[in-house]
């Protein structure tokens, strides 16, 4: 037998105190990563805000306008110059998730673009929603929008109803509230 003395195994206090120590240090670098990607992240957003309201409806000046109609998923409402309304709103039920998707209304009631800001639908499905293509079928809407399944004039996605259903119901809200500002 040997006479060597037992190694001491560490306690369970000491493990706590490892674990909330490499906690505390990941805690601090995620943090740091927020706070360098921050501000970019921000401009980037607000770049395709700005490229995205060029592209649904050309103006010269887009004036962001109170919204009081209660709406929750209304994000922002920009008078364009004399030519009609772009409303920005999160379409709540795509297959991935909400669609931050803007759609411009023009004086006599017309959608002339949409534009999909951000989404987490299926690439390579949902995704599709993002082609100038699909989305041309929008202009010159003049009622509700649904898609032919449902009895309107909107192509479906092949594969991706769910998104094109929340894509027309996008279009429909902006459709609401450009009608309830008059």
């Amino acid at each position: 037998m040997s006479n060597a003395p037992a190694k001491k195994e560490p306690g369970m206090a000491s493990l706590v105190i490892v674990l909330a120590l490499i906690c505390l240090v990941i805690a601090a670098l995620l943090g740091l990563v927020n706070s360098v990607t921050e501000g970019p992240i921000a401009a980037n957003t607000e770049k395709t805000v700005q490229d995205s309201l060029k592209i649904v409806m050309p103006a010269d000046t887009y004036e962001e306008v109170e919204y009081t109609g209660g709406d929750e998923t209304v994000v922002a409402v920009y008078k364009a110059g004399e030519e009609g309304y772009v409303v920005e709103c999160n379409s709540p039920n795509g297959f991935g998730g909400a669609i931050d998707m803007m759609a411009g209304i023009n004086t006599s009631g017309e959608v002339t673009g949409i534009a999909i800001i951000s989404h987490s639908e299926t690439s390579g499905l949902g995704s599709k929603a993002t082609d100038p293509e699909w989305q041309a079928q929008f202009q010159g809407a003049t009622d509700t929008v649904s898609v032919a399944k449902d009895g309107g004039s909107i192509v479906a996605i092949t594969g991706s109803t769910i998104t094109s259903r929340a894509v027309c119901d996008g279009v429909n809200i902006a459709r609401s509230v450009v009608e309830s500002l008059g």
